[in-house]
């Protein structure tokens, strides 16, 4: 955010510098395009010139210097031209090339007064760069060459083929020489007042330009005092506060949001510096954060807590050209919650980890392993890589496999929070154990899941078989006892009466006693035989 003063300020002196400016880069671009357009007519002319060397060479023979001088002065001119590119002395030496084409053509046609005529040619062709002193070379060849082959003639060099008349002197060569420079200054001077008058138009379309952009900067300045007010309204009326510092930490804005969290008047932090103001933050993670979007340019995000007023903020900062916005909002009970959450998952993480029963956390929908504590580990013998590789069939014997998948699927629909069931699992080493298993449905990273408590019940169930068995022989005792000892216990009993009464002769005793021997002999057995079974039923107890 910027204070919008100085944004009117930066912006009437921007659009000042640049009209400043304008003018002279405009008039740079439209010479640069004369340069360009003048360069490509010449390569044009230059070429006719070199042909009609050509052509003038057929009527003397003079092929040699229609070829060697036209190359060397063609050579001579893209050479300055390639050689400094971003200089006008190309431009010089062309002048003095369409001179020596002038004495070129005066030589090949023998003196003939016409070609004295390309001088003139030349220097129109010159006009076109708008540049006047590009006509004192062209005008110094012709004075020298016209002075000295004027002279070589006349004393009797016939073969300089300056003129085909017989005798040139002084009056015709100053007469000569006027009306060259009279033709040269004439074009120079066009050249001249051609480049002053497309100046002016430079200068009279930047003036408008000027009116224009003062209108636009008249409108531009309302539109900006129109979204300050708005702007200022829009700040005020956001719920979260907000201040914004200039690059010398200066509190350019402090809205009335900002004055309410942090309890500090506008007029006490407005204008002053940052850090006076808040001296005691210094060193605070505000503090860092806020050195480190203005060093770096990058917006920055973070929580802090103001231990004046033990508040938690959630702060954004914006670094710009202009300084640093900063956006920032209580958000204390939140902080809270999450702290209160972090210490509840702590607490959860220790219970879950430092249970002795086997525990797990699985994904509903994967049935993925997505946490396991050590009483697992020690219990399956699986490490806890592989537990969280796995998958809660990978625990089942194979004919589990269907019953656990049609339960988790029926949770799925149901939406069931807590299940209870005894179920089989198998171990790494291949060992079958049952296992009570408790799962409660859970949110695990975001993901429906259930967490598992696993009780392993495979002893007391074994314990539960053998007094099961223990009991079924205990009633095979008790009927043995009331049904098979009572016989012979019957049957001494019986004959102990008849051996008391005297009537009995001794064979009859004898026979009694036979059977009383007999009998006890089966009540022997029948004892034995309880002893045994009583031997089978010992049960250890699993506690």
């Amino acid at each position: 955010m910027i204070h919008w003063r100085c944004v009117l300020t930066a912006a009437a002196c921007r659009i000042a510098k640049n009209e400043m400016s304008a003018i002279t880069s405009q008039t740079h671009i439209f010479q640069s395009e004369v340069k360009e357009r003048s360069d490509k007519l010449m390569n044009f002319f230059l070429a006719c010139h070199f042909l009609i060397g050509l052509a003038l060479a057929s009527f003397y023979g003079t092929w040699l210097i229609a070829i060697g001088v036209g190359s060397i002065s063609l050579i001579a001119y893209y050479s300055a031209k390639i050689a400094l590119p971003d200089s006008n002395l190309y431009q010089y030496v062309l002048s003095v090339v369409l001179g020596i084409f002038m004495a070129q053509f005066i030589y090949q046609m023998h003196g003939m007064f016409e070609m004295h005529f390309f001088a003139f040619i030349g220097s129109a062709l010159l006009i076109t760069y708008q540049q006047w002193k590009l006509q004192i070379p062209l005008t110094l060849v012709v004075v020298v060459h016209h002075g000295l082959l004027g002279y070589l003639q006349d004393i009797g060099y016939s073969q300089v083929y300056f003129t085909q008349l017989n005798y040139f002197d002084v009056q015709t060569f100053v007469i000569h020489v006027i009306l060259a420079a009279i033709v040269f200054f004439v074009c120079g001077l066009w050249a001249f007042q051609l480049r002053k008058y497309n100046e002016r138009q430079i200068i009279q379309t930047m003036k408008m330009g000027e009116l224009e952009k003062e209108a636009e900067l008249s409108v531009e300045r309302a539109k900006i005092a129109d979204a300050l007010e708005e702007r200022n309204t829009i700040l005020e009326s956001i719920t979260d506060a907000f201040f914004a510092v200039d690059h010398n930490w200066l509190v350019l804005y402090w809205n009335a949001m900002a004055e309410k969290e942090l309890g500090v008047a506008r007029h006490k932090v407005l204008n002053q510096h940052l850090w006076k103001v808040f001296v005691g933050s210094i060193d605070s993670e505000s503090y860092r954060q806020y050195q480190l979007a203005m060093k770096t340019r990058q917006v920055v995000h973070f929580h802090d807590f103001y231990p004046v007023l033990e508040k938690w903020y959630d702060i954004s900062a914006y670094p710009s050209a202009n300084g640093l916005s900063v956006y920032f909002k209580d958000v204390t009970d939140r902080k809270l919650s999450e702290i209160r959450l972090t210490e509840s998952e702590k607490r959860y993480s220790e219970l879950f980890h430092l249970s002795p029963q086997p525990m797990w956390v699985f994904e509903i929908e994967t049935m993925q392993f997505l946490d396991v504590n050590e009483a697992a580990v020690r219990h399956y013998g699986y490490s806890r890589p592989e537990f969280l590789d796995m998958t809660i069939r990978d625990i089942r014997p194979p004919d589990e496999v269907p019953v656990v998948e049609q339960i988790v699927s029926r949770g799925k629909t149901e939406k069931q929070i807590h299940h209870e069931q005894v179920f089989k699992h198998r171990t790494k080493d291949g060992k079958v154990i049952y296992v009570d298993i408790q799962s409660t449905a859970i949110m695990y990273n975001g993901s429906p899941s259930k967490v598992v408590l696993a009780n392993d019940i495979t002893e007391r169930l074994n314990y539960i078989n053998a007094v099961e068995a223990q009991n079924k022989k205990l009633k095979e005792i008790a009927w043995l006892q009331s049904h098979v000892i009572r016989a012979p216990l019957a049957k001494i009993k019986g004959l102990i009466p008849l051996m008391k009464d005297g009537k009995e002769t001794i064979i009859e005793k004898e026979k009694m006693l036979d059977y009383l021997l007999r009998s006890a002999d089966e009540l022997d057995e029948v004892i034995n035989s309880i002893t045994d079974k009583s031997n089978l039923v010992e049960v250890q107890s699993p506690l």
